[in-house]
């Protein structure tokens, strides 16, 4: 089971967007396939369960946040992850039995001062060392717990290094490393490779995004990518109105048959052609990657 990350340290590069449309095209080909939205904006979480079921997660303290707190506790055991991940997402019909979801929270950028005042689940630790190091230690235990029951696990990270961030790249098979074919975003993704080389972490590509065809910039950006850079996915996501309807808020209520009904035929398209690739290389990297619905375990 690959842990992949959407990752990068420029906001507004459609991470969140290619979260949510990766993972409902893996789970439309039978992949069973997490959502784990680890931005505090929670916008991957909206996407997928709409405003009201979020609004529900955050007020029965069933987000990412309250994972990290629920680990804190000497009673811990990884079977409680269940009460966390919300099932039947997604508009898509042929997407919602197979993707599922764990949504963020804005306290998560709080997440220390919150834990010490919980002395039941910090009762043991003294310093945020000590908690950091306690999480840290699970976190092997948590991704064996989830690959018993999903074929991918897919991270929205937030633009920075925050500490839900760095729990997951102790775990992480990979990185993706969403961004806008211009200076600004190819530079800050040139230098948050550097930074992932400390977690020894691949990153299994570049996604060019948001690409504008007419704008010269852009063209030679795809055409002659910065060295720098991980290698570009074929795959090129651009900055489309269909593509912009498909995650608006305002859409969630209506039910689409398929892919190819929300996103069109064209970028529908794309997105497998995206996943196929990503696959390829968690392959060659030593990775497993395989359907296998028949072992997994139902929730």
């Amino acid at each position: 089971m690959p842990v992949l990350l959407m990752i990068n340290l420029k906001g507004g590069v459609g991470k969140t967007a290619s979260t949510v449309a990766i993972a409902e095209t893996l789970a439309e080909q039978g992949y069973k396939t997490l959502v784990i939205d680890a931005d505090h904006q929670s916008m991957a979480g909206e996407l997928l369960l709409g405003e009201k079921r979020m609004l529900q997660c955050e007020k029965g303290k069933r987000t990412l946040h309250d994972v990290f707190l629920e680990m804190c506790s000497d009673d811990f055991e990884l079977a409680d992850l269940r009460n966390f991940i919300a099932q039947d997402t997604s508009n898509v019909e042929t997407v919602c039995d197979y993707l599922d979801v764990i949504p963020c929270s804005f306290r998560i950028d709080d997440f220390y001062n919150n834990a010490f005042r919980s002395k039941r689940k910090t009762g043991l630790f003294d310093t945020e060392r000590e908690l950091f190091d306690h999480l840290k230690k699970q976190m092997p235990g948590v991704k064996a717990w989830l690959n018993q029951l999903y074929d991918f696990v897919i991270v929205d990270c937030p633009p920075s290094i925050a500490m839900q961030v760095k729990m997951f790249l102790r775990i992480a098979d990979g990185c993706v490393i969403p961004s806008i074919p211009d200076q600004l975003s190819v530079r800050g993704s040139a230098n948050l490779v550097d930074r992932l080389r400390r977690y020894r972490v691949d990153t299994i590509g570049t996604l060019w995004t948001l690409y504008r065809q007419q704008t010269s910039l852009h063209r030679m950006m795809v055409n002659e990518p910065y060295s720098k850079l991980p290698t570009p996915f074929d795959a090129v996501i651009p900055n489309a109105t269909q593509l912009a309807t498909a995650v608006d808020p305002r859409e969630l209520a209506t039910v689409k048959s398929n892919c190819d009904a929300k996103y069109s035929r064209q970028f529908a398209s794309r997105y497998r052609d995206l996943c196929g690739e990503m696959i390829s290389r968690l392959r060659n990297l030593g990775v497993v990657v395989e359907e296998r619905q028949e072992e997994l375990i139902c929730l």
